[in-house]
């Protein structure tokens, strides 16, 4: 199956197809653990001078930037934002769960309304995901964090993405190299794949997100995301 929405941000217009079909989230739950991240960072719960030694992260394997550190190496919440933003890293990501809990993510959740997405486990967590613990979401929420990004005060959440090394999805065949585009992508091998994008010609910009279970190529799921972006641009802003 694959799922699509896409949402017009000048105008609220909503396309799509299969929205609120919940699927295995893989990375792309990681743009609301930022925005959990630095709403702590607001309240004075979350210290971002804090600063956490590389050694002391467990990694889940698999190969991301912070297990190639030298362990003295000291890492502060933003730098863990970025790392697990801009390269997916799920150390980091795992990090930043350790410092907020589960219930602050979902509390996230709850107030942007999602319905589809919960997290229930860390990164990379096999026994989690085998005794029936997955973190969940859909299109039509993967585009409302997108919306809740784009017109709320998220700058931080917004330029990592925009640094995302991951651009063969949404990125791909898009018309105008010119447009902004903050994205991230989520793969579980063999499970799903999706990708979630702001797309801003500095005008109109669109919120965007395509999920596949079982997953589609990239390349399949870019021409899909090609045609969403189509689609939600053709209808004419209102006049007056």
């Amino acid at each position: 199956m694959i799922a699509t929405c896409a949402i017009d941000l000048r105008t609220g217009r909503t396309v799509g197809r299969d929205a609120d079909v919940v699927m295995p989230a893989a990375s792309t739950v990681k743009p609301l653990v930022s925005i959990a991240l630095w709403r702590g960072v607001a309240a004075g719960t979350i210290d971002p001078r804090l600063r956490i030694p590389a050694g002391e992260l467990p990694v889940p394997g698999g190969g991301g930037l912070v297990e190639s550190m030298d362990t003295a190496t000291e890492l502060c919440p933003a730098d863990l934002d970025l790392l697990m933003l801009a390269v997916s890293d799920n150390a980091a990501t795992n990090a930043l769960l350790g410092l907020l809990g589960f219930d602050a993510v979902n509390a996230e959740a709850d107030r942007l309304g999602l319905t589809g997405t919960r997290v229930r486990r860390l990164m990379g967590d096999e026994d989690a995901i085998a005794a029936g613990r997955e973190n969940t979401t859909c299109a039509g929420d993967l585009a409302r964090i997108v919306q809740v990004l784009a017109t709320e005060t998220h700058r931080r959440t917004l330029a990592a993405m925009g640094q995302s090394h991951h651009r063969d999805i949404v990125p791909a065949l898009l018309p105008d190299e010119s447009l902004i585009i903050a994205c991230k992508q989520g793969d579980l091998p063999g499970r799903v794949r999706h990708d979630m994008a702001l797309v801003d010609d500095g005008e109109r910009p669109v919120a965007l997100a395509v999920c596949s279970e079982p997953p589609g190529t990239a390349m399949g799921l870019a021409q899909v995301a090609a045609a969403l972006y189509r689609e939600i641009r053709a209808a004419p802003l209102a006049s007056g």
